[in-house]
C-alpha cells in the first residue's frame, strides 16, 4: 500500500471532493481520507447557489433535482404569499447522490480516495507531516481539514476556542402528490417562530427537507416550534436530526504550518442563511492555488491562504452576521418589506443568487452597515 502523498485531505464532502480533483488536474498526488462509505446521509437543505456551479469545473446537471425560481413565505405558518424571480435563484441536491459524485469525479482524475478510514490525529516532523487514522499510517507534505466542524483538523486548529455556531434540526419527508405540488419550483420560508432564525422547505424529486436553524441557545424552544411546523406540513412522527454550522469571526484559524482548513472545517457558513456549500467550494479554490504555491516555493505557512480567506469570504460573512442581526431585530418589518416591495425581494434574490454579495449591497443600504 502506498504511503505517501503530496497531499493528504481529510474529509471527501464538496470541499474535499473538489479540492482533490483541483490538485489531481495538476498532477498533484493526493489521497483522501473519509470515515464513512458512501452514499452516506448528510443532514443539509441541499440548496445550491446559481454562482455555485460556476465553481465546478464539471457538469452536475445530472445531479440537480429542483430548480428554484420562487419563494414561499409564511410567518409562524400564516400570511402565506409567494413571491417568484426571473430567473433561477437556487438548485436542489440530494446530499447522498451530489457527494458521491464529486467524490467519483475526483477519483477518475487519478485522486486516491480511501473511505471507511478516519483521520485521528497527525504530527509534525523535519520533512512533513505524519497523518494516523484509524487504520494506518501516511505520510504528507500539506494536510488538508475538510471534515467538518467536529473534524480531527478542526479541533486542533481551534483548540479550545469558542466558535460561533448555528444549530439547525431537519428531516427528510416523503410527501404526497399535493404538498409535493405546493412546492413544486419554490422553496419555502418560515419567519418569526424562533429567535433568530426561520424554518424551511426545500423540494427534491421525491422528498422535502424541513429544517429550522438559529442560535444554539435557543434549542429548546426551536425544536419546540419545528414540531408545530410539522404539524402544519402533514404531521406524524419523524426522525429529526441535528448540525451545527460553524461561522468564522475575525479570531477564527483555518491554519497552521503545513495545513489548511476548507469548508465547515474552516468554519465559513453564512452569518444570516447558514448557507456553505458556496464558501465552501471558493475555499477549495483558494486552498488549490496556495497549495500550489507551497509546493513550488517550500513555503508551507499558508499565511497567504489566511490572507485569502479574509479578504475573498471573510469579508462577507462578516457583514452577513451584521445583517442576521438587523433582520432578527425586526423580523415582522422585513417580511412585511418582502411582501410589499419588489424591488427588496428582487435585491435579496440577487444576493441568494449570488449575482450581488452583502458587500455589495450593504454601501447601498445603510440599515446593513455595522
Amino acid at each position: 500500500m502506498k504511503s505517501n502523498y503530496d497531499i493528504i485531505i481529510s474529509g471527501a464532502g464538496p470541499a474535499g471532493s473538489l479540492l482533490g480533483y483541483l490538485l489531481s488536474l495538476e498532477g498533484i498526488n493526493t489521497l483522501i481520507i473519509e470515515k464513512k462509505a458512501f452514499p452516506r446521509y448528510k443532514i443539509c437543505a441541499g440548496g445550491l447557489q446559481h454562482r455555485t456551479l460556476s465553481l465546478i469545473p464539471f457538469d452536475i446537471k445530472e445531479v440537480l433535482q429542483k430548480t428554484i425560481n420562487g419563494i414561499k413565505f409564511t410567518y409562524r405558518g400564516r400570511d402565506s404569499f409567494t413571491r417568484t424571480y426571473k430567473s433561477p435563484i437556487i438548485y436542489t441536491v440530494d446530499r447522498r447522490e451530489f457527494d458521491l459524485y464529486l467524490a467519483k469525479k475526483a477519483q477518475k482524475k487519478g485522486c486516491t480516495i480511501r473511505f471507511e478510514e478516519k483521520v485521528i490525529a497527525f504530527d509534525h516532523d523535519g520533512a512533513g507531516l505524519i497523518v494516523k487514522t484509524d487504520k494506518n499510517k501516511f505520510r504528507s507534505k500539506i494536510l488538508v481539514g475538510a471534515d467538518g466542524i467536529r473534524g480531527t483538523v478542526h479541533r486542533s486548529l481551534t483548540a479550545e476556542q469558542k466558535i460561533l455556531k448555528i444549530l439547525g434540526y431537519e428531516i427528510e419527508r416523503r410527501c404526497g402528490s399535493s404538498e409535493m405540488e405546493k412546492y413544486r419550483d419554490l422553496i419555502g420560508l418560515d419567519f418569526g417562530g424562533t429567535k433568530k432564525g426561520y424554518a424551511w422547505a426545500f423540494p427534491k424529486n421525491d422528498i422535502i427537507s424541513y429544517g429550522i436553524g438559529g442560535p444554539a441557545n435557543t434549542a429548546s424552544a426551536m425544536k419546540k416550534y419545528f414540531n408545530d411546523y410539522m404539524g402544519s406540513n402533514g404531521g406524524g412522527r419523524d426522525n429529526i436530526m441535528a448540525q451545527c454550522i460553524p461561522v468564522k469571526t475575525e479570531d477564527t484559524p483555518v491554519h497552521m504550518d503545513r495545513v489548511i482548513a476548507v469548508g465547515d472545517a474552516a468554519s465559513l457558513g453564512d452569518g444570516f442563511t447558514g448557507e456553505g456549500l458556496y464558501n465552501a467550494f471558493k475555499s477549495s479554490h483558494i486552498g488549490c492555488r496556495t497549495i500550489i504555491n507551497a509546493l513550488r516555493t517550500s513555503d508551507y505557512s499558508f499565511n497567504d491562504y489566511a490572507s485569502a480567506i479574509d479578504s475573498d469570504i471573510y469579508k462577507d460573512i462578516k457583514i452577513s452576521i451584521a445583517f442576521s442581526r438587523i433582520f432578527y431585530s425586526y423580523p415582522m418589518f422585513f417580511y412585511k418589506l418582502l411582501k410589499s416591495n419588489e424591488r427588496f425581494f428582487r435585491l435579496c434574490c440577487e444576493v441568494l443568487r449570488g449575482d450581488k454579495k452583502y458587500s455589495d449591497i450593504s454601501g447601498r443600504i445603510n440599515i446593513f452597515s455595522k
